[in-house]
């Protein structure tokens, strides 16, 4: 019997009727007996039933869980479409892939924005007037109501409807795709390949440089969404040994990119004020966080990449 839950939650999702509360990502429910395709289809599944979950929760309110929510369930798809459309060699699930990742960019903005105000601000600022940060948290504020209008017209809009409605299309297709019939061999393929790039960027990483920085978390993140899509099929402690050592590599790449984000932030705002007249201070208290935080990248890039190479010789649960 076809699992209901995904079009179910998506038309519920699509009237407003879902559920309101932020859903976080669940494991597929896959076994080793189920061929490749079908494999696929369940890890669609629960992407797109967290996908339209949170959506549900932008529809009715700012939920800032619910956004984070909602983007990493874009990402797990972007990541889902892309590693079983190599396996599968089929190159029109790029085309899916690619709205994915339009769709989650146009949330951008006003997750980045939620970052700094509720985290990262807070520190900077104990070292500045109050007066101008308080002006600068002002403005802030007026660029995240922006950014959160064109989230919230994103979810509601047609391409994100006519994007999940062809994933749940997807998942309950029967359309042949996967060459080899044994799981257990595509799933060690899956995670050799996104291994392999993560050792690549590994290398490149070695420059301390923000963009290879950058590559290594994005080639982390897929090989800790492949490994959590095909968990059910390996030992569950191994699994989650392994997934705990990302995790915590990964938050200290988060760190160096939320740098990167906090200055492209004080960028765009200046470029905003640029021939305006501006509160006083707000330019102050924006160079002020940009300096604070270009001042401790080079550590917080040295721990990262001392981490990493202690990461890398951690034997795979898949071996």
């Amino acid at each position: 019997m076809d699992d209901p839950r995904p079009a179910s939650i998506h038309s519920l999702a699509r009237h407003s009727l879902g559920p309101a509360q932020p859903v976080k990502a669940r494991p597929a429910g896959i076994n080793r007996a189920m061929r490749p395709e079908d494999a696929f289809r369940a890890t669609l599944s629960d992407c797109l039933a967290q996908m339209t979950a949170n959506a549900a929760t932008l529809r009715t309110g700012r939920s800032v869980e619910g956004l984070h929510q909602l983007r990493i369930a874009l990402r797990r798809l972007e990541v889902a479409l892309k590693a079983f459309g190599e396996e599968f060699h089929q190159e029109w699930l790029g085309d899916l892939r690619s709205r994915a990742k339009i769709l989650s960019s146009r949330m951008g903005p006003a997750r980045d924005l939620d970052v700094i105000l509720t985290q990262l601000l807070e520190a900077p600022a104990e070292e500045g007037d109050r007066e101008s940060f308080a002006n600068l948290r002002i403005r802030l504020e007026e660029m995240r109501g922006k950014a959160w209008k064109q989230a919230s017209e994103c979810v509601s809009g047609t391409d994100f409807a006519l994007f999940a409605d062809d994933i749940a299309a997807l998942v309950h297709s029967r359309l042949p795709m996967a060459r080899d019939t044994k799981l257990a061999r595509v799933a060690r393929r899956l995670l050799d390949r996104q291994q392999a790039r993560a050792i690549k960027r590994g290398r490149k990483a070695r420059s301390g440089e923000e963009g290879d920085l950058h590559r290594l978390r994005i080639a982390l993140k897929k090989l800790r969404y492949t490994a959590e899509f095909l968990a059910p099929l390996y030992p569950k402690k191994s699994v989650r040994r392994y997934v705990r050592k990302l995790r915590g590599l990964q938050e200290g790449l988060g760190a160096v990119n939320d740098i990167a984000h906090v200055r492209a932030t004080m960028a765009a705002l200046s470029r905003e004020t640029d021939g305006k007249r501006s509160a006083p201070g707000e330019r102050y208290a924006a160079g002020l966080v940009t300096g604070w935080y270009r001042a401790r990248r080079p550590q917080i890039a040295k721990r990262v990449l001392k981490r990493w190479k202690k990461f890398h010789k951690v034997k795979p649960f898949w071996d």
